[in-house]
């Protein structure tokens, strides 16, 4: 059920990634949420933006991240938000990104900040020890741009059943994976792409050329969310 205009206090900040943020505020008894949903959130009335719920349904919070942007007056009032400071939270929305239990072989694209709703995902998979296939493709311009990595790493030691390949685009220094994540880089790592579900999240244009080359491999099961930079 969709609650509206929620007065929620922010427990803690946390930076998770370089110029990345992450928000974890009290959670009403009564808010339930499927995850890999989405919340609005309001610094003041008529003042908010979506964000995707990094906590799982099953944790005693709510937590949503973002990058911190120059050129975005909403993310710099964000910016000098501290605990105790109150969010007005609308939500859960989302009636097709997010995770069913019935979905056993999921392959995740991750771009940058579209990490968060896979956070949210796996750490609910990984609470109830579910035995569900997970490859994680995450892709960042820098190392230091990969938001949520210890965490990612801790739970690929806690869960047998996920595999995490990280991908960077603009680091010299890196010595693992480099380049975009495209047709070749899906078919060198996934084998029966028809087969898989699909979920693809961060920026549109990232998005949309992924779901192009999916199609054109012959998946069906795409799930989609797409991250603007406002």
């Amino acid at each position: 059920m969709i609650q509206e205009n929620l007065r929620l206090k922010i427990l803690e900040v946390k930076e998770i990634a370089d110029f990345t943020k992450s928000f974890i505020l009290e959670k009403p008894k009564s808010f339930d949420y499927l995850p890999g949903q989405h919340i609005f959130v309001e610094i003041a009335p008529e003042n908010g933006k979506p964000f995707s719920l990094v906590s799982s349904p099953t944790q005693n919070f709510l937590e949503f991240a973002t990058i911190i942007r120059n050129d975005s007056p909403f993310k710099q009032e964000l910016n000098i938000l501290n605990p105790g400071d109150e969010l007005i939270i609308s939500g859960p929305y989302g009636k097709k990104f997010y995770y069913e239990d019935e979905e056993k072989d999921i392959i995740f694209v991750a771009g940058g900040i579209g990490i968060t709703p896979f956070i949210g995902i796996l750490r609910y998979l990984t609470e109830n020890e579910m035995n569900t296939r997970v490859t994680l493709f995450y892709s960042n311009k820098t190392f230091k741009n990969i938001a949520f990595k210890k965490e990612l790493d801790e739970l690929a030691e806690k869960n047998n059943s996920l595999r995490i390949i990280y991908t960077i685009t603009d680091d010299q220094n890196y010595t693992g994976n480099k380049g975009r994540i495209d047709k070749n880089f899906i078919k060198d790592h996934v084998e029966n792409i028809p087969d898989k579900t699909w979920y693809i999240s961060g920026a549109p244009k990232m998005v949309e050329s992924i779901y192009i080359v999916l199609k054109d491999f012959g998946a069906k099961n795409i799930k989609l969310d797409s991250f603007s930079g406002y």
